[in-house]
């Protein structure tokens, strides 16, 4: 009969314990965002200065650029190819 006023005690402490976790963990997280660069992210083109996807995007963005200068160069090597055939001494 002793025992039961202590089990009853525990339990509360058991619901107090929990209850007190469940609220640190709200408030942990509930942090507010980041403040966001507005103007960055509409040179961008988004909603967001910053995501998960930056280095894919990055990534993506240079390979275009060294596939811009690949064609670039490959449009030069074309035209001089053209304008030596013109000056083929064959008369083709």
């Amino acid at each position: 009969m002793i025992l039961e006023p202590l089990g009853v005690s525990c339990m509360h402490a058991a619901r107090l314990s929990l209850a007190t976790f469940g609220l640190l963990a709200l408030l942990g997280c509930s942090a507010p965002a980041p403040e966001q660069d507005k103007e960055a992210a509409a040179a961008l083109g988004r909603d967001t200065d910053e995501t998960v996807f930056d280095d894919m995007i990055q990534t993506q963005d240079k390979a275009r650029a060294v596939e811009d200068l690949t064609l670039g160069r490959k449009g030069e090597l074309d035209q001089a190819l053209e304008a030596s055939e013109g000056d083929d001494p064959a008369g083709e």
